[in-house]
């Protein structure tokens, strides 16, 4: 695709979402113009709490966008792990200042729309970045030397040309299905449910600055205060049949009486808190098996339509912010040379593929451990306990450290 010599290169991404905002903004850093394409017509409030950890949130400083998070985010002062059965204690582990000294940077949660929109905020002024509401993807031609994208935007076909183009746009991918790059995510068995209830109505355990996650048999639940503690944020995740419905993760109401179904068996505390809920939100987690590759010619792939992960070490929104991060840094110019877009993806892809399909396959058998019965459930509680906490942060340290400095190896 000829350039004049001045012309900067332009990197189309697909998806407004967490990993797309993010990777524009680490491709307009690369020295890239970029155009987002989101295929809904506003990008409203949706979701509910994410957690940012450490090997997130040293990347979003380094992109302008954390300190735009200052007095929304708050950082849980530990994690508490109980008994979904008993409500006993079974492990804690110190988070705080005792996160930022070990991994670096911040342990942090917020408000999902908190986060898009420090993003959102982020693009907004920087001039190399252009967002295209209301634009769906129909078609593309791909060749290692570009890309045209056909799309249905303003109520009529449009073509655009670029030099790379990234699908950012989740598990149900229309950029890997017209790139031949794999198939969608399938169900994995479990559907989740969330909400945000006001902190009044809270049982007074819920309302502490801390991360809590409570384990059952096939089922388990988190929650932690958002917004200065001002709501708490729930989810509550069961083994069990999806009965179709809407996939928007955000948008399907769910039934109160099945969540209480599903934790009938549970200590009152937790029910308690479950009770307090009047609006769930209900969603079928996805799974998939590791793509071999995810990029073909000048076409490549980010966050959920990469690899879709359970949330079970909560790094979804993390490994898009990663992806976006060493995306970036594969383009990033050597000396006073441009790094061609075949060898800018093939960085990219030996950077991030093996760690991502770590996470992807460590997520799912921290699911199993998570929702195990009968005496395995009991060994594990007693092997929780038995854990000090610097053990326990030890544990973590391949997920938490600091990943900046893998992405220029």
């Amino acid at each position: 695709m000829a350039r004049t010599p001045h012309e900067k290169r332009r990197a189309l991404i697909a998806g407004a979402g967490i990993g797309g905002l993010a990777a524009a903004l680490a491709l307009s850093r690369a020295g890239f113009e970029v155009d987002i394409f989101e295929r809904a017509a506003t990008l409203d409030e949706a979701g509910a709490g994410v957690q940012i950890p450490p090997n997130a949130s040293g990347i979003l400083a380094d992109l302008g966008v954390l300190h735009r998070l200052n007095n929304k985010a708050l950082e849980p002062e530990r994690l508490l792990v109980r008994s979904g059965a008993s409500g006993a204690e079974l492990m804690t582990m110190p988070l705080g200042r005792e996160a930022r000294l070990r991994w670096d940077n911040p342990m942090l949660v917020a408000h999902r729309a908190d986060l898009q929109t420090a993003l959102l905020e982020a693009v907004s002024e920087d001039r190399n970045i252009h967002l295209a509401l209301d634009a769906t993807i129909t078609g593309l031609e791909n060749t290692s030397s570009g890309v045209t994208l056909q799309l249905q935007m303003e109520g009529e076909e449009q073509e655009c040309t670029g030099d790379l183009l990234v699908g950012a746009d989740g598990a149900h991918s229309i950029v890997r299905r017209l790139a031949k790059l794999g198939i969608a995510a399938g169900f994995s068995g479990r559907v989740a449910w969330r909400a945000i209830i006001p902190v009044q109505d809270a049982p007074a355990f819920a309302r502490a600055p801390e991360t809590a996650l409570w384990l059952g048999a096939k089922t388990h639940l988190v929650h932690y205060p958002l917004r200065g503690g001002s709501i708490v944020n729930i989810v509550a995740i069961a083994e069990g049949e999806w009965r179709g419905g809407d996939e928007n993760f955000w948008a399907t109401p769910g039934d109160a009486r099945d969540v209480l179904h599903a934790f009938r068996h549970w200590d009152i505390s937790a029910r308690k808190l479950l009770e307090a809920v009047t609006d769930w939100r209900r969603w079928p987690l996805l799974d998939a098996a590791a793509l071999p590759r995810w990029s073909q010619g000048a076409v490549t792939l980010l966050g959920d339509a990469a690899h879709p992960m359970l949330p079970f070490f909560a790094q979804g929104g993390a490994q898009a912010i990663e992806d976006a991060g060493a995306l970036g840094a594969a383009f990033m110019p050597r000396g006073w040379q441009e790094v061609s877009i075949v060898r800018g993806l093939a960085n990219y892809e030996r950077t991030r593929h093996a760690r991502a399909t770590r996470i992807q396959t460590a997520s799912r058998k921290q699911g199993m451990i998570y929702h195990l019965s009968g005496p395995a459930a009991l060994v594990r509680d007693i092997g929780m306990r038995a854990l000090p906490p610097e053990m326990v942060m030890a544990r973590f340290d391949w997920l938490y450290e600091d990943q900046r400095g893998a992405f220029f190896t």
